[in-house]
């Protein structure tokens, strides 16, 4: 190698490099300095915040802009005819906002639960599949902007990468957002428990959920309550809404449903709702419509779209 670099530790000096991986100078003893330099955490760096949670603003939209936002299909375990009704409608109302509100691949095959050893695909499969369905997604409607935000399923892989430590929690090709090649696609990527702030209306996946019993306490009005803020959570597989009024106005939250099977493993005969929701902006405010899908499909804009 005849190329010279300066030193990695300091840029004391600059030198020749005998190999590729030859970062610190010999002179001055610095690659001893960079590690004992590793050795010596301060306080601050000791306790620095190990993820990146955000809040992605958006104050201002023209009239007529349109927002569609869906959450926990489980891919594979999706509801194919569910699914399909729902992307019917999608495609007619074209949407200029998509956001894919967490829980959009299960990640079945990492989950610290006892899984099903009949289940015949891998984590790969289960990444190609999802890969495959958000790429198709772009061709669908190319010019919208999306938003993916991750959900307690997507933070599977966070957990089991932060449960065999530095050795592989170092590698950029093990984040999500790099398996499932969100950035050559053009999707904005979130981390869990970060939250989309669209004209002052809060949109996480959400972390609250009740037991599917008969009559399931209404997570809207807890999360209603937990944030001060009109919102939308998914992650309860649930759908309801809640109103209140105070002294800026009337507010909602809306537990937004899911788009899943409902014959998995672990939840045997659930109350769970299948539901989205889709929205236009007027005079900088977004009028939301949440949307439950019965057992034949569902009406929008005027339209049956059958499941």
């Amino acid at each position: 190698m005849n190329e010279t670099r300066l030193c990695t530790y300091d840029q004391c000096h600059e030198f020749t490099p005998h190999s590729w991986n030859h970062y610190y100078c010999d002179t001055c003893g610095c690659k001893r300095k960079a590690e004992n330099a590793r050795k010596r955490l301060s306080e601050d760096d000791l306790f620095e915040q190990p993820r990146a949670f955000k809040e992605v603003a958006i104050r201002s939209a023209p009239d007529g802009y349109r927002i569609l936002i869906i959450n926990d299909l489980q891919r594979p375990f999706h509801d194919q005819k569910t699914l399909t009704a729902v992307e019917n409608f999608w495609d007619e109302f074209k949407p200029n906002l998509e956001i894919y509100n967490g829980d959009i691949v299960d990640l079945y095959t990492i989950s610290s639960f006892d899984t099903n050893p009949s289940r015949r695909f891998y984590l790969q499969d289960e990444l190609d599949d999802t890969y495959g369905w958000l790429g198709h997604r772009v061709q669908k409607n190319p010019s919208a902007r999306r938003i993916e935000d991750d959900g307690n399923h997507e933070d599977r892989l966070r957990r089991l990468l932060w449960k065999h430590g530095h050795e592989l929690n170092s590698l950029r090709a093990l984040d999500l957002s790099e398996l499932l090649h969100l950035n050559d696609l053009g999707i904005e990527h979130l981390d869990y428990s970060s939250v989309i702030d669209f004209l002052g209306y809060r949109i996480e996946h959400g972390y609250k959920t009740t037991q599917s019993k008969a009559y399931p306490t209404n997570t809207s009005r807890w999360m209603a309550i937990a944030t001060g803020s009109s919102g939308l959570c998914g992650h309860t597989h649930h759908f309801s809404t809640y109103s209140w009024t105070d002294a800026r106005g009337g507010h909602s939250y809306t537990e937004n449903g899911c788009l899943c099977r409902f014959d998995m493993d672990y939840a045997p005969f659930p109350n769970w709702q299948q539901a989205f929701t889709w929205g236009v902006v007027y005079h900088n405010k977004v009028y939301l419509v949440p949307t439950l899908i019965y057992p034949d499909g569902f009406v929008a804009m005027g339209e049956h779209y059958k499941r």
